[in-house]
Protein backbone atom coordinates (compact mmCIF):
# COMPACT_ATOMS: atom_id res chain seq x y z
CA UNK A 1 0.00 0.00 0.00
CA UNK A 2 1.15 3.38 -1.15
CA UNK A 3 2.14 5.27 2.46
CA UNK A 4 1.94 9.57 1.92
CA UNK A 5 5.28 10.38 4.55
CA UNK A 6 6.19 13.99 5.37
CA UNK A 7 9.72 14.56 4.25
CA UNK A 8 11.36 17.06 7.09
CA UNK A 9 13.25 20.39 6.45
CA UNK A 10 15.44 20.01 3.67
CA UNK A 11 18.31 22.78 4.61
CA UNK A 12 20.88 19.53 3.72
CA UNK A 13 24.32 17.57 3.57
CA UNK A 14 27.68 16.50 4.61
CA UNK A 15 31.10 16.20 3.64
CA UNK A 16 32.21 14.47 0.91
CA UNK A 17 35.19 15.98 -0.92
CA UNK A 18 33.84 18.60 -4.05
CA UNK A 19 35.49 21.17 -5.88
CA UNK A 20 32.96 23.84 -7.15
CA UNK A 21 34.36 27.41 -7.44
CA UNK A 22 30.94 29.63 -6.89
CA UNK A 23 30.39 33.30 -5.90
CA UNK A 24 27.74 34.31 -2.89
CA UNK A 25 27.42 31.02 -1.64
CA UNK A 26 25.33 29.98 0.91
CA UNK A 27 26.46 26.86 2.56
CA UNK A 28 24.34 24.55 5.09
CA UNK A 29 25.14 20.99 7.44
CA UNK A 30 22.41 19.26 8.64
CA UNK A 31 22.52 16.40 10.98
CA UNK A 32 19.53 13.89 11.70
CA UNK A 33 19.72 11.14 14.76
CA UNK A 34 17.48 9.01 15.81
CA UNK A 35 15.27 8.89 19.09
CA UNK A 36 14.40 5.82 21.02
CA UNK A 37 11.23 5.30 22.98
CA UNK A 38 13.09 7.21 26.22
CA UNK A 39 14.52 10.13 24.43
CA UNK A 40 18.00 8.93 23.49
CA UNK A 41 20.05 8.81 21.09
CA UNK A 42 20.12 5.71 19.49
CA UNK A 43 21.65 5.99 15.99
CA UNK A 44 22.87 8.10 13.75
CA UNK A 45 20.64 9.40 10.27
CA UNK A 46 22.53 11.27 7.22
CA UNK A 47 25.01 14.24 7.23
CA UNK A 48 23.88 16.00 4.66
CA UNK A 49 25.56 19.23 3.05
CA UNK A 50 24.94 21.93 0.31
CA UNK A 51 26.90 24.87 -1.54
CA UNK A 52 24.29 26.91 -3.27
CA UNK A 53 24.73 30.19 -5.52
CA UNK A 54 23.24 31.38 -8.84
CA UNK A 55 25.33 29.72 -10.73
CA UNK A 56 25.03 26.34 -9.20
CA UNK A 57 25.03 23.97 -6.03
CA UNK A 58 26.66 20.71 -4.69
CA UNK A 59 24.55 18.84 -1.90
CA UNK A 60 26.22 15.51 -0.78
CA UNK A 61 24.79 12.94 1.43
CA UNK A 62 26.74 10.52 3.98
CA UNK A 63 26.39 8.10 6.84
CA UNK A 64 28.36 7.16 9.27
CA UNK A 65 29.89 3.61 9.11
CA UNK A 66 30.27 0.47 11.74
CA UNK A 67 33.75 1.61 12.17
CA UNK A 68 32.70 5.43 12.85
CA UNK A 69 34.06 6.89 9.93
CA UNK A 70 31.97 8.92 7.14
CA UNK A 71 30.71 7.11 3.79
CA UNK A 72 29.60 8.98 1.08
CA UNK A 73 25.80 7.91 -0.09
CA UNK A 74 24.91 10.00 -2.60
CA UNK A 75 26.08 13.60 -4.40
CA UNK A 76 24.40 16.03 -6.25
CA UNK A 77 25.67 18.69 -8.35
CA UNK A 78 23.79 20.89 -10.62
CA UNK A 79 25.44 23.58 -12.81
CA UNK A 80 23.32 26.49 -14.19
CA UNK A 81 24.99 26.80 -17.99
CA UNK A 82 21.91 29.48 -19.53
CA UNK A 83 19.79 31.26 -17.93
CA UNK A 84 18.27 34.46 -19.49
CA UNK A 85 14.55 36.11 -20.62
CA UNK A 86 13.74 33.43 -22.46
CA UNK A 87 14.15 30.49 -20.14
CA UNK A 88 17.33 28.57 -18.52
CA UNK A 89 19.66 25.50 -18.93
CA UNK A 90 20.24 23.54 -15.97
CA UNK A 91 22.83 20.45 -15.75
CA UNK A 92 22.37 17.60 -13.11
CA UNK A 93 24.88 14.74 -12.20
CA UNK A 94 23.65 12.02 -9.56
CA UNK A 95 26.65 10.20 -8.35
CA UNK A 96 25.53 7.39 -6.09
CA UNK A 97 27.66 4.95 -4.02
CA UNK A 98 27.29 1.64 -2.43
CA UNK A 99 27.26 0.30 1.01
CA UNK A 100 31.75 0.87 1.25
CA UNK A 101 31.51 4.17 -0.48
CA UNK A 102 32.60 3.03 -4.10
CA UNK A 103 30.88 4.93 -6.73
CA UNK A 104 28.25 3.60 -8.66
CA UNK A 105 27.25 4.65 -12.52
CA UNK A 106 26.26 8.11 -12.67
CA UNK A 107 23.06 9.56 -13.98
CA UNK A 108 22.76 13.11 -15.40
CA UNK A 109 20.01 15.13 -16.24
CA UNK A 110 19.33 18.14 -18.72
CA UNK A 111 16.48 20.72 -18.17
CA UNK A 112 15.34 22.93 -20.34
CA UNK A 113 13.01 25.54 -19.43
CA UNK A 114 11.46 28.24 -22.07
CA UNK A 115 9.85 30.47 -21.69
CA UNK A 116 7.29 32.58 -23.75
CA UNK A 117 5.53 36.38 -23.77
CA UNK A 118 2.07 34.63 -23.01
CA UNK A 119 3.13 33.20 -19.64
CA UNK A 120 3.41 30.13 -20.88
CA UNK A 121 6.02 27.69 -20.46
CA UNK A 122 8.04 24.68 -21.48
CA UNK A 123 10.07 22.11 -19.17
CA UNK A 124 12.02 19.33 -20.45
CA UNK A 125 14.18 17.17 -18.59
CA UNK A 126 15.92 14.25 -19.93
CA UNK A 127 17.74 11.91 -18.06
CA UNK A 128 20.94 9.77 -18.94
CA UNK A 129 21.78 6.61 -17.41
CA UNK A 130 25.98 5.52 -17.08
CA UNK A 131 26.82 1.65 -17.26
CA UNK A 132 29.48 0.18 -15.85
CA UNK A 133 31.91 1.30 -18.68
CA UNK A 134 30.75 4.96 -18.13
CA UNK A 135 29.09 5.22 -21.65
CA UNK A 136 25.38 7.59 -20.79
CA UNK A 137 22.60 6.78 -22.51
CA UNK A 138 19.13 7.86 -22.90
CA UNK A 139 16.72 6.81 -19.88
CA UNK A 140 13.72 8.88 -20.08
CA UNK A 141 12.28 12.50 -21.17
CA UNK A 142 9.58 14.26 -19.09
CA UNK A 143 7.80 17.10 -21.17
CA UNK A 144 5.33 19.81 -19.34
CA UNK A 145 3.76 22.47 -21.03
CA UNK A 146 1.86 25.15 -18.39
CA UNK A 147 -0.41 27.62 -19.66
CA UNK A 148 -2.02 30.76 -17.52
CA UNK A 149 -5.50 31.04 -17.42
CA UNK A 150 -7.89 32.89 -16.19
CA UNK A 151 -7.51 31.97 -12.31
CA UNK A 152 -4.55 30.16 -12.47
CA UNK A 153 -2.41 27.56 -14.62
CA UNK A 154 -3.05 24.51 -16.21
CA UNK A 155 -0.31 22.14 -17.12
CA UNK A 156 0.21 18.69 -19.65
CA UNK A 157 3.05 16.42 -18.75
CA UNK A 158 4.69 13.41 -21.24
CA UNK A 159 6.90 10.38 -19.58
CA UNK A 160 9.03 9.15 -22.20
CA UNK A 161 11.46 6.03 -21.30
CA UNK A 162 13.78 4.43 -23.01
CA UNK A 163 12.50 0.95 -24.98
CA UNK A 164 13.62 -1.36 -27.54
CA UNK A 165 11.94 0.86 -30.11
CA UNK A 166 13.28 3.60 -28.38
CA UNK A 167 11.32 6.39 -26.53
CA UNK A 168 7.70 5.18 -25.64
CA UNK A 169 5.14 7.49 -23.63
CA UNK A 170 4.24 5.53 -20.52
CA UNK A 171 2.39 8.61 -18.75
CA UNK A 172 0.82 11.34 -19.13
CA UNK A 173 -0.31 14.10 -16.16
CA UNK A 174 -2.49 17.22 -16.42
CA UNK A 175 -3.02 19.54 -13.92
CA UNK A 176 -4.82 22.71 -13.24
CA UNK A 177 -4.53 25.16 -10.62
CA UNK A 178 -6.93 27.79 -9.88
CA UNK A 179 -6.13 30.85 -7.23
CA UNK A 180 -8.41 32.02 -4.54
CA UNK A 181 -8.57 34.84 -2.33
CA UNK A 182 -6.20 33.31 0.70
CA UNK A 183 -4.44 30.16 -1.24
CA UNK A 184 -5.16 27.75 -4.14
CA UNK A 185 -6.60 24.63 -5.19
CA UNK A 186 -5.34 21.95 -7.55
CA UNK A 187 -6.44 18.95 -9.22
CA UNK A 188 -3.57 16.56 -10.70
CA UNK A 189 -4.77 13.37 -13.12
CA UNK A 190 -2.20 10.95 -13.93
CA UNK A 191 -2.93 8.12 -16.85
CA UNK A 192 -0.72 5.45 -17.45
CA UNK A 193 -0.17 3.19 -20.37
CA UNK A 194 -2.18 0.31 -20.45
CA UNK A 195 0.46 -1.87 -23.24
CA UNK A 196 -1.84 -1.69 -25.98
CA UNK A 197 -1.83 1.67 -27.17
CA UNK A 198 -4.13 3.94 -24.98
CA UNK A 199 -4.05 5.28 -21.11
CA UNK A 200 -6.17 4.63 -18.23
CA UNK A 201 -6.88 6.87 -15.34
CA UNK A 202 -4.92 5.56 -12.46
CA UNK A 203 -4.47 8.25 -10.18
CA UNK A 204 -6.32 11.61 -9.10
CA UNK A 205 -4.79 14.21 -6.44
CA UNK A 206 -7.01 16.93 -4.95
CA UNK A 207 -5.23 19.45 -3.03
CA UNK A 208 -6.54 22.53 -1.20
CA UNK A 209 -4.26 25.51 0.44
CA UNK A 210 -5.31 28.25 2.76
CA UNK A 211 -3.37 30.80 4.75
CA UNK A 212 -4.68 32.87 7.20
CA UNK A 213 -2.47 35.11 9.19
CA UNK A 214 0.23 33.54 10.66
CA UNK A 215 -1.63 30.10 9.94
CA UNK A 216 -1.62 27.87 6.80
CA UNK A 217 -3.77 24.33 6.30
CA UNK A 218 -3.05 21.76 3.75
CA UNK A 219 -5.41 19.39 2.75
CA UNK A 220 -4.42 16.78 0.01
CA UNK A 221 -6.64 13.81 -0.70
CA UNK A 222 -5.26 10.69 -3.66
CA UNK A 223 -8.18 8.58 -5.73
CA UNK A 224 -6.11 5.23 -7.31
CA UNK A 225 -7.78 2.83 -9.46
CA UNK A 226 -9.89 0.04 -7.83
CA UNK A 227 -10.47 -3.25 -8.46
CA UNK A 228 -13.36 -2.34 -10.75
CA UNK A 229 -11.18 0.01 -12.69
CA UNK A 230 -12.94 2.96 -11.58
CA UNK A 231 -11.04 6.06 -8.93
CA UNK A 232 -11.91 5.02 -5.05
CA UNK A 233 -10.55 7.62 -2.39
CA UNK A 234 -7.52 5.80 -0.79
CA UNK A 235 -5.56 8.54 1.31
CA UNK A 236 -5.87 11.76 2.32
CA UNK A 237 -3.38 14.26 4.44
CA UNK A 238 -4.00 17.14 6.50
CA UNK A 239 -1.32 19.20 7.49
CA UNK A 240 -2.29 22.17 10.07
CA UNK A 241 1.22 24.87 10.16
CA UNK A 242 1.65 27.81 12.49
CA UNK A 243 4.84 29.92 12.19
CA UNK A 244 5.85 32.78 14.98
CA UNK A 245 7.69 35.68 14.38
CA UNK A 246 10.96 34.42 15.20
CA UNK A 247 11.05 32.00 12.66
CA UNK A 248 9.71 29.03 14.50
CA UNK A 249 7.37 26.68 13.43
CA UNK A 250 4.92 24.02 14.60
CA UNK A 251 3.15 21.71 12.39
CA UNK A 252 0.83 18.85 12.99
CA UNK A 253 0.58 16.06 9.57
CA UNK A 254 -2.92 13.94 9.94
CA UNK A 255 -2.40 10.62 7.83
CA UNK A 256 -5.31 9.07 6.63
CA UNK A 257 -5.88 5.78 4.55
CA UNK A 258 -7.86 3.25 3.90
CA UNK A 259 -6.62 0.34 6.35
CA UNK A 260 -4.86 1.00 10.05
CA UNK A 261 -1.61 -1.27 9.47
CA UNK A 262 -1.80 -4.27 11.96
CA UNK A 263 -5.50 -4.33 12.16
CA UNK A 264 -7.84 -6.53 9.37
CA UNK A 265 -9.88 -4.63 6.88
CA UNK A 266 -13.50 -4.90 6.94
CA UNK A 267 -16.20 -3.88 4.63
CA UNK A 268 -15.55 -0.27 5.83
CA UNK A 269 -14.18 1.91 2.99
CA UNK A 270 -13.91 4.82 5.33
CA UNK A 271 -10.64 6.65 5.70
CA UNK A 272 -8.73 5.76 9.15
CA UNK A 273 -6.40 8.13 10.97
CA UNK A 274 -3.10 5.97 10.37
CA UNK A 275 -0.90 8.28 12.20
CA UNK A 276 -0.14 11.88 13.60
CA UNK A 277 2.99 14.11 13.22
CA UNK A 278 4.30 16.83 14.76
CA UNK A 279 7.23 18.68 13.52
CA UNK A 280 8.50 21.14 15.64
CA UNK A 281 11.12 23.88 13.66
CA UNK A 282 12.94 26.14 16.12
CA UNK A 283 15.80 28.74 16.11
CA UNK A 284 18.73 27.49 18.27
CA UNK A 285 22.57 28.35 19.45
CA UNK A 286 25.07 29.60 17.16
CA UNK A 287 23.31 30.23 13.58
CA UNK A 288 21.45 26.34 13.79
CA UNK A 289 18.01 25.44 13.28
CA UNK A 290 16.72 22.61 15.21
CA UNK A 291 13.52 20.13 13.46
CA UNK A 292 12.63 17.35 15.93
CA UNK A 293 9.67 15.02 14.43
CA UNK A 294 7.37 13.16 16.79
CA UNK A 295 4.50 10.59 15.86
CA UNK A 296 1.97 9.37 17.59
CA UNK A 297 0.13 6.18 15.97
CA UNK A 298 -2.90 3.83 16.79
CA UNK A 299 -1.84 0.13 18.80
CA UNK A 300 -3.44 -3.25 17.42
CA UNK A 301 -4.84 -3.81 20.71
CA UNK A 302 -6.51 -0.11 20.14
CA UNK A 303 -6.82 0.72 16.43
CA UNK A 304 -9.64 3.38 16.95
CA UNK A 305 -7.06 5.54 19.56
CA UNK A 306 -3.98 7.17 18.51
CA UNK A 307 -0.89 6.26 21.26
CA UNK A 308 1.43 8.45 22.95
CA UNK A 309 4.01 11.26 21.35
CA UNK A 310 7.11 9.79 20.50
CA UNK A 311 10.05 11.49 19.33
CA UNK A 312 11.42 10.11 16.20
CA UNK A 313 14.33 12.28 15.08
CA UNK A 314 16.01 15.63 15.76
CA UNK A 315 18.00 17.68 13.09
CA UNK A 316 20.21 20.25 13.37
CA UNK A 317 20.81 22.69 10.33
CA UNK A 318 23.52 25.11 10.47
CA UNK A 319 24.58 27.74 7.96
CA UNK A 320 22.26 29.59 6.14
CA UNK A 321 19.18 27.45 6.56
CA UNK A 322 16.48 30.25 5.75
CA UNK A 323 17.46 29.57 2.42
CA UNK A 324 17.03 25.89 2.31
CA UNK A 325 13.14 26.05 3.32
Amino acid sequence: MKRRIFVPLACSLATLACSLSLAAQQSTVSDSTSVDVNGNRVSDGPVISRTKSATGSVTTESRRSINGGTVPVEQVEERVLREDASGKVTERTIRRFDPQGNPMPSVRETIEEQKRPDGSSTIQSTTYRGDINGNMQIAEKTTTDSHPTGSGESSETLVQRATADGLTTVEKRDELVVKQPNGYQSESTTYRSDGNGGFYTAVRQNTEHTEQNSQSSDSSAEYERGPNGDLQLHSQTVTKTVTRPDGSKDAVVEIYGRNVPGTVSGSDSALKLQEQQVIEVSPGPNNTVVQTLSVRRPSVSDPQTLGPARQISETVCQGDCKAQK
